[in-house]
C-alpha cells in the first residue's frame, strides 16, 4: 500500500496516536455502513486501506472534541 508511508508520517507528527487510529476506525466504519469514499476507483480496496489512504492525503481531519464548560 503506498499510503503507508504516509501515514507513518502522519502518525510520527500526531500529538496523539491513539486518536489516529480512532479515527481510521471511526472511518472504516462510516465506509462500511455505506458512505462514499473521497478515493477514485476504490471500489475494489478494503475499507481500512481507503480509510488509511484518505486520512493519509488529509482528505479527512480529526481532532480532540473541545472540553465544555459546565
Amino acid at each position: 500500500m503506498k499510503s503507508f508511508l504516509d501515514i507513518e508520517e502522519k502518525a510520527a507528527s500526531s500529538h496523539n496516536q491513539y486518536i489516529l487510529a480512532l479515527a481510521v476506525s471511526k472511518r472504516v466504519r462510516h465506509l462500511r455502513a455505506g458512505a462514499p469514499a473521497l478515493l477514485p476507483n476504490a471500489a475494489s480496496r478494503r475499507s481500512i486501506e481507503i480509510a488509511l489512504e484518505e486520512i493519509a492525503r488529509s482528505q479527512i481531519e480529526y481532532r480532540l472534541p473541545e472540553k465544555q464548560e459546565q
